[in-house]
């Protein structure tokens, strides 16, 4: 593949020979939210004129909640589109639908592992879920993960993670909110201490970590090693199951209940404070639990953030 304009790179993906359905298998992401300029492309060669006027209606500020509506709240995807606007698809040619799809992106996951370990562990929520329109969803790349057999191949590569740990680790006391997935990156940490034994041993502060999950049997990721460095008091687990009694308990909601031990540790011992996860309403509930165990003081837990005392590492 080249391109007739001159000065114009095309992207690497395009860089080897390729057929439409090895394009639509491994590079376009046809589960992908339709942007603007994908309506603008779609209209433009559409010749029914009901399709064309919704389409256009969706790139103007004025259809925002049509586009809420039909996009957002149902998540449509672009191939779901397409199917709902026969006559402007019927029209779109290969360099359209070259222009109009995006490329499928990189996934990141946090590594629960560490060097000395000698291997790589991720944990992977596998997303399966259906839509308002009961179409199933499936995530991509975790459900390809999911289908993988013990020695295939993965290509990926490492980036350094957001996290910076205190200079003085082994003096410093940690308390780590890691929810569902979250909890990765604090496994990582207290298995390195716990390989090596003597930086176990020289760790005077005790490590906290709240996790929280829907029930005990289900997803309690990493129980054993949670429960075994508990056990032998390199941490102090709290754990919160949202689903297994009546009333739904939160990490957020322990925090408090432990709020005198985890005040003076933040106001006597400089703890650090750091949080893993969905970054949709954990962070900000746990942050407002951290207020009032400081007692509404709103200012010091800005301060924590400005000097790296309170880390957020979340995604969506």
């Amino acid at each position: 593949m080249s391109s007739n304009h001159q000065g114009m790179v095309l992207p690497k993906c395009y860089s080897k020979p390729l057929n439409v359905r090895q394009m639509a298998t491994y590079i376009w992401d046809l589960s992908a939210k339709p942007r603007r300029r994908f309506f603008e492309l779609l209209a433009l060669n559409c010749e029914d004129n009901m399709e064309k006027e919704k389409l256009l209606e969706f790139t103007t500020s004025d259809g925002l909640e049509e586009v809420l509506n039909y996009i957002n709240r149902p998540r449509r995807t672009v191939l779901e589109v397409l199917q709902d606007f026969r006559h402007a698809t019927s029209k779109l040619t290969l360099e359209i639908f070259i222009e109009m799809f995006s490329f499928i992106q990189t996934r990141s996951f946090s590594i629960a592992s560490c060097v000395e370990s000698k291997t790589l562990d991720l944990l992977v929520a596998v997303v399966e879920y259906r839509t308002k329109m009961s179409s199933p969803r499936l995530g991509l790349c975790s459900n390809w993960l999911k289908c993988l057999k013990i020695g295939d191949n993965i290509l990926g590569c490492l980036k350094r993670g957001t996290m910076q740990l205190p200079k003085e680790l082994l003096s410093t006391p940690l308390i780590m909110i890691g929810p569902g997935t979250g909890i990765a990156p604090f496994r990582s940490i207290i298995q390195k201490l716990t390989i090596n034994q003597n930086d176990l041993n020289s760790h005077k502060s005790l490590m906290w970590i709240f996790f929280g999950c829907r029930n005990r049997s289900k997803d309690f990721h990493f129980q054993n090693d949670l429960e075994l460095w508990h056990k032998q008091n390199h941490i102090k687990l709290v754990v919160a199951f949202s689903r297994d009694q009546d009333h739904k308990i939160y990490v957020q909601h322990l925090i408090e209940e432990n709020s005198q031990e985890l005040k003076k540790l933040i106001k006597e011992c400089n703890a650090y404070v750091y949080v893993a996860g969905s970054s949709t309403n954990m962070p900000k509930a746990v942050k407002e639990a951290f207020i009032n165990v400081l007692d509404k003081d709103e200012a010091y837990v800005e301060k924590m953030f400005k000097i790296n005392r309170y880390q957020e590492e979340t995604w969506s």
